[in-house]
């Protein structure tokens, strides 16, 4: 028996490509997953070997964000998933001697290290001497450090996607369509070498994401990293201060002024639309 004996008529030939084609995008995603999880394991061992120093961090803010659950539609909370979002700063002392504070702020870690932490706390830190802006929370670092160990659900989502774009290829081929092999080993080739070089494509072009930092789970809420230097020979704080004020407040995006203009309540001042909504709330 043939195995291309099906790719002769133009139709059965689509049908083989489209089954090789929807197993390569399965893969490939799979791929993507599976890389996530293996740059976030890198940085975390990065981060906990020699080129990492220790640093006490002050705890600035905890916050809880649930992605995909609105307000409009709150049934949609059964398929929302919860980041838990932590902001501090610290002082370090870079490898050329200057002395540096970086603050991070809305930085996603794992649950069970938001739960350990206390707003005005401290907490242990690694950073890279080099470029103290690359850092970790030491106990986020130690449980990421594990790879898919520590990420058993995205590991096995990886390997379910995976396996099924496998089996779509396989089926093409029990069904006499090599024509959808072919597609799905190129496909998944160049995908899997683009993903190996992505750092050397990044430091050629610097145009490219890398699939990898993209979709790793540290860079899900990256956050926001603010940094100075404090200057040379400075001893670091032991309780720095942060270098954004308590009244200035940060938005991703352009505010769309169509919007803006159709909201009630401008023409009142901050108290008294505060005191609105207070009401709402039932408060006051």
């Amino acid at each position: 028996m043939v195995f291309w004996s099906n790719d002769l008529q133009m139709t059965s030939l689509a049908y083989g490509l489209l089954l090789g084609v929807v197993g390569a995008l399965l893969s490939c995603l799979g791929i993507w997953i599976g890389a996530s999880i293996i740059s976030t394991s890198r940085t975390a061992r990065l981060l906990l070997g020699g080129g990492g120093q220790d640093a006490r961090a002050r705890v600035l803010n905890k916050d809880v964000v649930q992605v995909g659950s609105t307000d409009v539609y709150p049934q949609s909370r059964r398929c929302s998933r919860t980041y838990y979002l932590v902001s501090y700063v610290f002082d370090a002392v870079r490898a050329d001697g200057m002395t540096c504070r970086v603050e991070v702020r809305e930085r996603k870690v794992p649950s069970f290290v938001w739960h350990a932490l206390a707003i005005g706390g401290t907490a242990n830190l690694r950073y890279m001497q080099v470029e103290p802006r690359v850092c970790r929370l030491t106990a986020a670092a130690e449980h990421e450090k594990r790879g898919p160990i520590s990420m058993r659900a995205r590991a096995s989502l990886a390997i379910l996607l995976f396996a099924g774009g496998a089996a779509a290829m396989c089926l093409s081929v029990i069904d006499h369509h090599i024509a959808g092999a072919i597609a799905w080993a190129v496909l998944v080739g160049l995908f899997t070498l683009l993903s190996a070089v992505s750092s050397v494509v990044t430091s050629l072009t610097c145009c490219f994401a890398a699939p990898a930092k993209t979709w790793s789970p540290l860079f899900v809420h990256p956050g926001y990293v603010f940094f100075s230097e404090l200057g040379r020979d400075v001893q670091p704080h032991d309780e720095p201060t942060s270098l954004v004020p308590d009244n200035v407040y940060m938005c991703v995006g352009t505010v769309d002024a169509s919007k803006a203009s159709r909201k009630k309540g401008m023409n009142k001042t901050f108290t008294q639309q505060y005191e609105s909504e207070q009401r709402k709330d039932g408060v006051v």
